[in-house]
Protein backbone atom coordinates (compact mmCIF):
# COMPACT_ATOMS: atom_id res chain seq x y z
CA UNK A 1 0.00 0.00 0.00
CA UNK A 2 1.35 3.32 -1.29
CA UNK A 3 1.38 6.37 1.70
CA UNK A 4 1.29 9.62 0.16
CA UNK A 5 1.66 12.99 2.28
CA UNK A 6 -1.49 14.71 2.53
CA UNK A 7 -0.75 18.37 1.10
CA UNK A 8 -2.43 21.18 3.21
CA UNK A 9 -5.62 22.95 1.81
CA UNK A 10 -3.50 25.94 1.51
CA UNK A 11 -0.15 25.75 0.79
CA UNK A 12 2.49 27.37 2.91
CA UNK A 13 4.76 28.47 0.34
CA UNK A 14 2.32 31.22 -0.74
CA UNK A 15 2.10 34.46 1.02
CA UNK A 16 -1.16 35.23 2.98
CA UNK A 17 -2.77 37.62 0.29
CA UNK A 18 -2.57 35.24 -2.36
CA UNK A 19 -4.64 32.71 -0.76
CA UNK A 20 -7.19 35.27 0.41
CA UNK A 21 -7.32 36.45 -3.05
CA UNK A 22 -7.95 32.67 -4.66
CA UNK A 23 -10.29 32.15 -1.58
CA UNK A 24 -12.33 34.96 -1.31
CA UNK A 25 -12.91 34.83 -5.38
CA UNK A 26 -14.46 30.95 -5.13
CA UNK A 27 -16.57 31.54 -2.30
CA UNK A 28 -18.00 35.15 -3.70
CA UNK A 29 -18.43 32.68 -7.24
CA UNK A 30 -19.17 29.66 -5.36
CA UNK A 31 -22.11 30.74 -2.54
CA UNK A 32 -22.59 34.59 -3.23
CA UNK A 33 -23.38 34.08 -7.04
CA UNK A 34 -25.61 31.18 -6.65
CA UNK A 35 -27.65 32.51 -3.90
CA UNK A 36 -28.42 35.44 -5.78
CA UNK A 37 -28.97 34.00 -8.90
CA UNK A 38 -31.54 31.71 -7.06
CA UNK A 39 -33.33 34.57 -5.33
CA UNK A 40 -33.90 36.21 -8.41
CA UNK A 41 -34.73 32.69 -10.16
CA UNK A 42 -37.22 32.29 -7.62
CA UNK A 43 -38.05 35.95 -7.08
CA UNK A 44 -36.60 35.99 -3.18
CA UNK A 45 -35.94 39.01 -2.68
CA UNK A 46 -33.88 38.72 0.62
CA UNK A 47 -31.97 35.39 -0.81
CA UNK A 48 -31.15 37.62 -4.02
CA UNK A 49 -30.06 40.81 -1.70
CA UNK A 50 -27.79 38.41 0.29
CA UNK A 51 -26.27 36.58 -2.20
CA UNK A 52 -25.10 40.04 -4.23
CA UNK A 53 -24.08 41.05 -0.67
CA UNK A 54 -21.99 38.17 -0.23
CA UNK A 55 -20.69 38.22 -3.46
CA UNK A 56 -20.00 42.08 -3.93
CA UNK A 57 -17.80 41.68 -0.49
CA UNK A 58 -15.76 38.30 -1.53
CA UNK A 59 -14.34 40.35 -4.67
CA UNK A 60 -14.37 43.64 -2.83
CA UNK A 61 -11.54 41.37 -0.83
CA UNK A 62 -10.23 39.24 -3.70
CA UNK A 63 -9.16 43.38 -5.57
CA UNK A 64 -7.65 44.55 -2.67
CA UNK A 65 -5.41 41.33 -1.96
CA UNK A 66 -4.70 41.13 -5.70
CA UNK A 67 -3.26 44.99 -5.05
CA UNK A 68 -1.23 43.62 -1.86
CA UNK A 69 -0.10 40.66 -3.69
CA UNK A 70 0.77 42.29 -7.14
CA UNK A 71 2.51 45.06 -5.06
CA UNK A 72 4.91 42.57 -2.51
CA UNK A 73 5.14 40.89 -6.54
CA UNK A 74 6.94 43.52 -8.18
CA UNK A 75 9.13 44.41 -5.01
CA UNK A 76 9.92 41.45 -4.85
CA UNK A 77 9.00 40.50 -1.58
CA UNK A 78 8.48 37.37 -2.41
CA UNK A 79 11.08 36.25 -4.27
CA UNK A 80 12.41 34.09 -1.39
CA UNK A 81 9.26 32.68 -0.21
CA UNK A 82 9.77 29.22 1.91
CA UNK A 83 6.90 26.77 3.65
CA UNK A 84 5.94 28.74 6.83
CA UNK A 85 3.04 28.38 9.46
CA UNK A 86 -0.20 30.60 8.68
CA UNK A 87 1.23 32.90 11.24
CA UNK A 88 4.62 33.48 10.16
CA UNK A 89 3.51 33.58 6.43
CA UNK A 90 4.21 37.36 4.94
CA UNK A 91 1.35 39.54 3.51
Amino acid sequence: MMTKQKKPFFPKDKPKSWILYITSGLVGLLVGGPLAYAGGYFEIKYLKIIGTIIFATCWSIMLVMFFVFAFGQASGKYKKMEEKSWKEQEW
